[in-house]
């Protein structure tokens, strides 16, 4: 391996041929799902209340609370729309404020931002998930609630974030959205806060299209939820509503798209049985490599193994290297470029970074029920940029079939070794 010339100094490249797409879900989408589908525009009833018993929504919520073990589930429209029925749920109101981290989709900060609050940006430790110690930094005593991301799969330290928030009084709202089917130790990510969020976006684990679910234990904060994903809710059943009336929105999931998150469902745990297997297969052939450092993770087994993620000691080496690899036919990345405006990096939320707002007052950040003090910058969070800067990742699928794990790994050997 060390006298093989690297591609990007015009070597032989070690793939033999192309990676199939990174899709999970999608990739899977064939005749059951058309049917189930089919069956539902068929019956010309696509409304989910119309029958409820029956209805494709209420099985795909049936599926979460059994996955999650919760005692109530929401489908909804949209990641995005969990969030917000999410915050609703718990509370969140006009002044609140709201501890998300500094990688995460923009969606997070925006649910924030759109029920009132304001989003304090909190830095990530070297797994790029939210850090806990600066949580703890970050909140006031206007601090209402804590919002930790499972991005890319890859769980939170949810002990210790459900520590800081005991020791606070704070809610914690949990998002999912590149998380279905993960865990941290041995419970089941969106389980462990006063909300779990989760989206079905075509990008997810498994997808209606678009569409999201919320979770919850408590019924004030499923009824919340739902008022605010439906200006009706409260009159569907009205019997079986203690929360009382307030403006809801339409965030409902229609029965076509519930149709197909149920097919989708059953796939979801042979689509992580083969990502998990291919994420163990590699790590485990590159752990002893020299000039390699995989990522830390607060739990390696409940990670959805969709991605593996390698941490250097400089941006410039980690930006070499994913040139290298790309060169070999391997599709890596490094994971902050100053010059790729990527909306999951916080110095890319421009309106947040702005303060803009669609109201003509200029809420939530004029609210005076908050101080208006709360300033951001493109460099506010130094550590989450440099951990993002020194991060290289390779996505898997399901589809990638072993020959395209050894081509993955004979690479990051043949790069490493050459790097030296």
């Amino acid at each position: 391996m060390s006298g093989n010339k690297l591609a990007i100094d015009g070597g032989r490249p070690v793939a033999e041929g192309a990676f199939p797409a990174a899709w999970l879900g999608p990739a899977e989408i064939g005749e059951e799902e058309v049917e189930a589908v089919s069956a539902v525009v068929r019956s010309q009833r696509l409304f989910r209340f119309l029958d409820h018993e029956n209805s494709q929504c209420s099985k795909l919520e049936a599926h979460f609370r059994n996955m999650t073990g919760s005692q109530y589930a929401l489908a909804v429209g949209g990641g995005t729309a969990a969030l917000i029925c999410g915050l609703v749920g718990i509370g969140v109101g006009d002044g609140d404020e709201i501890i998300v981290p500094g990688y995460t989709y923009i969606a997070s900060p925006s649910a924030v931002l759109i029920c009132g609050g304001v989003p304090v940006i909190a830095e990530t430790d070297d797994s790029l998930t939210i850090d806990p110690d600066d949580i703890e930094r970050k909140i006031t005593e206007r601090t209402k609630a804590i919002m930790p991301v499972h991005m890319r799969g890859m769980p939170c330290d949810m002990e210790r974030i459900m520590d800081v928030a005991r020791r606070h009084d704070l809610r914690v709202i949990e998002d999912c959205a590149q998380a279905c089917g993960g865990s941290y130790r041995g419970q089941m990510l969106g389980s462990f806060g006063d909300v779990g969020c989760f989206s079905l976006q075509q990008f997810k684990v498994i997808t209606a299209g678009e569409g999201g679910m919320v979770v919850a234990n408590r019924r004030e904060v499923f009824e919340r939820a739902a008022i605010r994903h439906d200006s009706a809710m409260c009159f569907w059943n009205p019997e079986d509503t203690t929360v009382g009336p307030f403006p809801g929105g339409n965030f409902r999931m229609n029965e076509m798209e519930g149709a197909l998150g149920c097919v989708q469902f059953g796939r979801l745990a042979g689509i992580l049985a083969r990502t998990r297997e291919l994420a163990k297969r590699i790590r485990e052939a590159v752990a002893d490599y020299d000039g390699l450092q995989l990522s830390p993770s607060h739990d390696i087994e409940g990670d959805l193994g969709i991605s593996i993620a390698l941490l250097f000691d400089t941006g410039e080496r980690a930006k070499w290297f994913a040139q290298a690899l790309r060169a070999e036919g391997i599709p890596a990345g490094s994971m902050y470029d100053e010059g790729i405006p990527d909306r999951h990096i916080f110095r890319f939320w421009e309106y947040v970074m702005e303060k803009r707002s669609a109201d003509p007052h200029g809420r939530p950040w004029t609210s005076p029920l908050h101080d208006q003090t709360r300033e951001y910058s493109p460099d506010m969070c130094p550590r989450t940029l440099d951990a993002l800067g020194r991060t290289v990742t390779i996505p898997l699928a399901q589809t990638y079939e072993d020959r395209h794990a050894d081509w993955i790994i004979r690479a990051l050997g043949k790069v490493a070794v050459a790097s030296e």
